[in-house]
């Protein structure tokens, strides 16, 4: 963990905190870009994370970014942050300095000429698309955005029509391992953001039941509810725990398999909380007007982005299958004969 992760989370927060408000969120919804928010993430060089200061980064570790990316999720910030550091380490990696540009990646998927489902790329800069023949800096400015969609937390997936004719430049792997790393990173990057956004669900709901009374008294004295807050506390505090082992080991042998389990548990403890939070709110949890929507869309969305649980648990399973070992063997890391012992 680096030095500066403290103070990192700090300026996160506090640039959050002002710039990713109930108003602001909706007015993106309405089609307004958050130019005073996107400028101060950079200002502040969170887009340039885990990259070497050398290469034009501001250094800090893989942990730095998670942590942060948890805050983005808190603040339901409407923005592609763990889309753009990943396209700036994409980037630094390859021709050895970035410029702090919004530039996300996208995978080609069948068609050089039509990007389909590219992130935030009504309002990016450039999309680095990669593919078996390597991959081109696409500049959005000279291309055209053929078709505006959204996820169902109104996040830009859009598609874009490559009017540029542009080189292919080499790749320093190959397709399918780069393709992997993003996977691993983008699903990591969610289980930040839904454990985030599971705070402020918890914190929403919290408040709530303090405020609102039924018969006479404040919805929290009731055991029902009562038992309903202790769910959704035990599921957030345990999706905070697993994001801090997960992030630790990225980068390690077993991070992949870590990456797995954290997807499959943040996916399944997110509905749950979600669904929670909605039943204690109840009809007007259900209202636009009140913003507990702006957090459960997201763990919706999130979910399913980076692999959902079917995805990751079919990896796990092809992980455990492929080793000489028993599934209990590799869990427990006690070897057959020594188990009865």
């Amino acid at each position: 963990m680096s030095e500066m992760k403290s103070y990192i989370e700090g300026t996160t927060e506090k640039i959050l905190k002002v710039l990713s408000t109930k108003e602001q969120r909706e007015r993106f919804e309405e089609g307004e870009w958050n130019v005073p928010l996107w400028q101060a993430i950079q200002e502040a060089g969170l887009t340039l994370l885990s990259i070497d200061e050398e290469k034009g980064g501001v250094g800090g570790d893989y942990e730095d970014v998670f942590a942060i990316l948890r805050i983005v999720g808190k603040y339901a910030a409407p923005i592609p942050l763990a889309e753009v550091i990943y396209a700036n380490q994409f980037i630094a990696n390859h021709e050895g300095e970035v410029e702090p540009k919004l530039r996300v990646v996208h995978f080609e998927n069948g068609s050089e000429e039509e990007l389909k489902y590219v992130p935030f790329a009504r309002y990016a800069d450039e999309v680095i698309v990669i593919s078996t023949e390597g991959y081109k800096v696409v500049n959005l400015a000279l291309n055209e955005i053929s078709s505006n969609k959204e996820n169902i937390a109104a996040e830009p997936r859009d598609t874009v029509k490559v009017i540029q004719r542009l080189e292919n430049r080499k790749l320093n792997t190959t397709s399918e391992e780069a393709l992997e790393d993003y996977t691993n990173f983008l699903a990591l990057s969610r289980v930040a953001m839904m454990a985030g956004a599971m705070e402020s669900v918890l914190a929403l709901s919290i408040f709530y039941s303090k405020e609102r009374q039924q018969f006479g008294r404040s919805l929290y004295k009731f055991q029902a509810i009562q038992q309903h807050l202790t769910v959704m506390a035990g599921e957030t505090a345990a999706a905070n725990a697993t994001l801090a082992v997960t992030s630790a080991t990225y980068q390690t042998d077993v991070g992949k398999e870590q990456i797995a389990m954290a997807k499959i548990e943040l996916s399944a403890n997110a509905n749950l909380v979600a669904k929670a939070a909605h039943q204690l709110h109840a009809g007007i949890g259900m209202t636009y007007e009140h913003e507990l929507h702006h957090f459960t869309r997201r763990l919706w969305a999130w979910r399913e982005e980076g692999g959902n649980e079917t995805y990751w648990a079919d990896q796990l399973a092809t992980m455990y299958l492929a080793r000489e070992e028993t599934i209990w063997e590799s869990i427990t890391q006690v070897k057959g004969a020594e188990v009865h012992v």
